[in-house]
């Protein structure tokens, strides 16, 4: 199980879920939750969920000095279905993101954080979709070579997903709205979609966990 923490004010944490459960377990999960993952449909996913929650909340009580314990968290959905601890409880954000073989969760004690998770090796079962992509994103992905570019893509997308979800966005947001600047490790939207602003800090990495590479990335005010 990996953490990262720097000067932008956020944390992230991320392992493969058969690590977490072996490590955590699932005593600190909520009946709602079980019952959740039990109508997944693969174990797969029920893993990941499970996974996923279990570091949640386990982080969420080492990030508040275990004012509360990790079974003790209730949560509410805010804006757009963006999940939230109970406004009761220690002022603290996260988001949690999954993919093939891994788990991320991010937390914040100062602002609003999006964290978003790619596999990147392996079989590349789909085009990239360009269409979602802005005029100055598409220039930036010309210059890498074809060895190059769906990793680079991902880099892109999932900036994209991290912001959407930091800024409570949901699921209709057009992602040409949202623009990526790698370089800066910046994203910008119109004054319409931010709260706080337009524009939101980033941070883009490329881990390797055991045999497998991913595109993280994390976005907060």
């Amino acid at each position: 199980m990996t953490t990262d923490m720097d000067d932008t004010g956020w944390s992230v944490a991320y392992a493969r879920p058969c690590d977490v459960l072996q490590r955590l377990g699932t005593d600190a999960l909520g009946q709602e939750e079980h019952a959740w993952a039990a109508r997944l449909s693969s174990m797969a996913r029920h893993q990941h969920f499970i996974a996923g929650r279990a570091l949640l909340r386990h982080r969420l009580s080492a990030e508040t000095e275990d004012t509360v314990q990790p079974a003790d968290w209730e949560f509410v959905s805010g804006d757009c279905g963006k999940p939230a601890v109970r406004p009761d409880m220690p002022d603290i954000r996260f988001s949690i993101s999954h993919a093939d073989g891994l788990v991320a969760v991010a937390t914040s004690l100062t602002a609003e954080v999006g964290v978003d998770l790619e596999r990147v090796s392996g079989t590349q079962d789909t085009d990239p979709a360009l269409d979602q992509l802005t005029a100055r994103e598409k220039a930036w992905l010309q210059r890498h070579g074809d060895d190059e570019t769906w990793q680079a893509f991902l880099e892109l997308w999932t900036a994209k997903e991290a912001v959407s979800k930091a800024a409570g966005l949901g699921c209709g947001v057009d992602f040409r709205d949202i623009e990526i600047n790698v370089p800066a490790r910046r994203a910008s939207c119109p004054d319409s979609l931010l709260k706080d602003g337009d524009h939101m800090k980033l941070d883009l990495q490329t881990i390797r966990v055991h045999d497998a590479s991913y595109c993280l990335s994390v976005a907060s005010m």
